[in-house]
């Protein structure tokens, strides 16, 4: 995949032919901060505003509490079901699984008092 500079930012997702998977991939580079919900699921937040949720192939022990992870990849982009992460600390690895996308439940509002 050849990119090229521009103003304009193209699209964080790409189609792929990864079979087992749904053909969701997401550019490195496009990754603006990731959460960790559980030893099973990574939030994946995207410059521009999109999000993408990553269920593990298996739960990732101690993931949640190990303050995070990193990849390895040759290519500028991982996809559902084709890579692995290894948690920070502990040094353990575990599959990536499908990406699917993400729309975070809406904040909560302030509890409104009851009139007096």
């Amino acid at each position: 995949m050849a990119s090229a500079c521009s103003d304009d930012e193209p699209p964080p997702t790409t189609a792929s032919n990864i079979s087992g998977g749904n053909g969701i991939c997401i550019q490195t580079n496009f990754i603006d901060h990731t959460d960790i919900q559980d030893d099973k699921t990574i939030i994946f937040h995207m410059k521009g505003g999109i999000s993408y949720k990553n269920t593990l192939q298996f739960a990732c022990t101690s993931l949640k509490n190990e303050g995070g992870f990193t990849f390895v990849t040759d290519f500028p982009e991982i996809c559902s079901n084709a890579q692995t992460i290894r948690v920070l600390r502990s040094g353990i690895l575990c599959e990536l699984g499908q990406f699917t996308p993400y729309t975070p439940p809406p904040a909560s509002a302030a509890p409104v008092e009851p009139a007096k």
